[in-house]
């Protein structure tokens, strides 16, 4: 994946590798090319543009012609990997019948793909995706093949060949004849007919038959066991010389087939430039349905690029693939993201539980998608291109690391990398530590990239910490949280009261929208009510409550005193 995503984890945690690893690719060519593929950076907007026009244009021929599409996959399935032969031509090596098969497979298939492009309709497909007809190869190596092609050196290649060929059978014709004369002589003497290259094997309890066979001279004895006596035919002189005759022809064949095969590959080598493209492109076309089938899964959208020098990141109801499904598969309700980003940093706060980690992982998921080419899983989508995204989600401790120090020599990454431009996400930094050593490390981070960032970076940081936005003077998004009409608090309690105490109550009512507030505005204090919710003792809870209002009580008398002395 390169230096785009930047950290040692970025790419799964957004969960973007998982997505990546499962796009289905049906044949060899078509994993070759996504293997090669990378991200489009800044300055390739154009190109980007391009490749995502592309899948809608054929998403929509996809919903027209379904079944085409159907057949159309099926035979790209069906494709044999021809990079081993196209290297051999490559390297001027002789092709062998496999090879050779393998070549002529290629050339199949690429006449029926162009045979339901034509259908489709082919101007609807990117030239690079469309590969050359190889039908002139496809007569020469498969001729006379119908249905399932099969390579074998036909008579059709050397009429010596196929001189040869009839020799060696009307030889074989007359060795048989000459045998069976042979078997039917055993057969009238011992009553048993031998097969003309088998064994016959008498009892020894048949001490009689043993003597007869033993003093025929069609067999002769090749072995004995303890149980029987084992014969064969013996070849007449006239059998004799006709063997000779089949071995010298039969090597005669096959030096003729070499020849065969070595003038073939002379001949596909010809061809090289032709048949490589033709692999390449059904690996194109391969990896552009694979793309399509995935927008079509999500019914995903093209993002709007934005010009070069602007700095926008605007996302209108996006979800986030893994967690929508693990959600919904609870039967829980998944509430899309929607947020519009347009200055250097951005601070989101929210409760526990509220979904912030969720939202920056689907804001880094957006972005990456729609940069490899890939339609995003959201309503609406405008968006900067960037030279990496970064992501550092809450993470646990590393052996002789604690979880703060791996915070710490993680963030080295983004900062090593301040003159480009990043998609930075930040998930509650300073947590491990205490908190107003906490706070003051963020604030100075985000001040440094504030102060530092030349390429129009984005920088959106998660928190608990209140206050942090207004110390630096940027946009304070806010996760709702939970909002719980007097009916659902009254169905809570009855809930406590009948101990049934689950995770299901905050799932449906937890807010998870994002609004945008002011810079004071405070944090959301819902962890008492989670913890009551998640059934915490109610004795801790309402001692924790009784020391939440002596602290607030404390805070705001300091507060006072500090204000009547000055």
């Amino acid at each position: 994946m390169g230096k785009f995503f930047a950290g040692e984890a970025t790419a799964e945690n957004i969960g973007f590798l998982k997505i990546w690893e499962n796009l289905v690719l049906r044949s060899a060519p078509g994993r070759r090319v996504k293997a090669r593929a990378r991200p489009r950076l800044p300055g390739e907007e154009k190109e980007l543009e391009n490749d995502l026009e592309e899948i809608v244009s054929v998403c929509k021929l996809w919903d027209t012609y379904p079944d085409l599409f159907e057949r159309l996959c099926n035979v790209l399935e069906s494709v044999k990997d021809p990079f081993y032969a196209i290297a051999l031509l490559k390297d001027e090596k002789r092709l062998s019948s496999a090879e050779l098969f393998v070549v002529g497979h290629l050339a199949f298939t690429v006449t029926r793909v162009l045979s339901i492009l034509k259908e489709i309709g082919i101007q609807g497909f990117p030239p690079r995706a469309i590969p050359p007809s190889l039908k002139d190869l496809e007569r020469r190596l498969l001729p006379g093949s119908a249905g399932q092609p099969v390579f074998y050196v036909s008579d059709s290649y050397s009429p010596e060949l196929s001189r040869v060929r009839a020799e060696r059978k009307n030889k074989e014709k007359m060795w048989r004849a000459e045998m069976t004369k042979e078997a039917q002589a055993v057969e009238r003497l011992l009553g048993r007919r031998p097969g003309l290259r088998e064994e016959i094997a008498i009892r020894k309890t048949s001490a009689d038959l043993i003597e007869k066979a033993r003093l025929m001279p069609e067999l002769g004895e090749i072995r004995e066991t303890v149980t029987h006596v084992h014969f064969r035919l013996k070849a007449t002189a006239e059998a004799v010389k006709l063997e000779r005759e089949i071995n010298r022809l039969r090597q005669r064949e096959i030096a003729l087939e070499e020849e065969v095969v070595s003038t073939l590959s002379r001949e596909v080598h010809a061809k090289l430039g032709e048949i490589e493209g033709a692999a390449w492109a059904l690996g194109e076309l391969d990896f552009l349905l694979a793309k399509v089938e995935l927008a079509r899964r999500w019914r995903a959208v093209k993002p709007e690029i934005a010009e070069t020098s602007g700095r926008v990141l605007f996302l209108e109801d996006a979800f986030h693939p893994a967690v929508k499904e693990e959600v919904e598969s609870r039967g829980g309700r998944y509430q899309p993201v929607s947020v519009e980003i347009d200055s250097g940093v951005s601070v989101i706060t929210g409760p526990n539980m509220g979904g912030k980690t969720v939202t920056l992982a689907t804001v880094g998921l957006c972005v990456a998608l729609a940069q490899w080419g890939l339609l995003v899983p959201c309503r609406a989508m405008k968006f900067s291109l960037y030279d990496y995204i970064y992501f550092q989600p809450q993470t646990g401790e590393k052996p002789g690391l604690s979880s703060f120090a791996v915070e710490i020599v993680s963030l080295k990454e983004p900062l090593s990398r301040i003159h480009e431009r990043g998609l930075v996400l930040l998930d509650e930094v300073g947590r491990g530590t205490n908190p107003a050593q906490g706070l003051a490390l963020y604030a100075a981070l985000l001040s440094y990239f504030m102060e530092n960032d030349r390429k129009g970076s984005t920088i959106i940081a998660t928190t608990h910490y209140h206050g942090l936005a207004s110390m630096l003077g940027v946009p304070h998004w806010q996760v709702t949280g939970l909002v719980p009409s007097q009916d659902d608090l009254q169905d809570l309690g009855e809930r406590w009261i009948n101990g049934a105490r689950d995770i299901k109550w905050l799932y449906e009512h937890m807010d998870y929208r994002l609004q945008k507030v002011g810079p004071d505005t405070p944090t959301p204090q819902d962890a008492l009510l989670v913890a009551r919710v998640l059934g915490l003792e109610e004795e801790v809870v309402r001692k924790a409550e009784d020391f939440y209002l002596l602290g607030r009580g404390f805070q705001e008398g300091v507060r006072g005193s500090a204000s009547s002395r000055n």
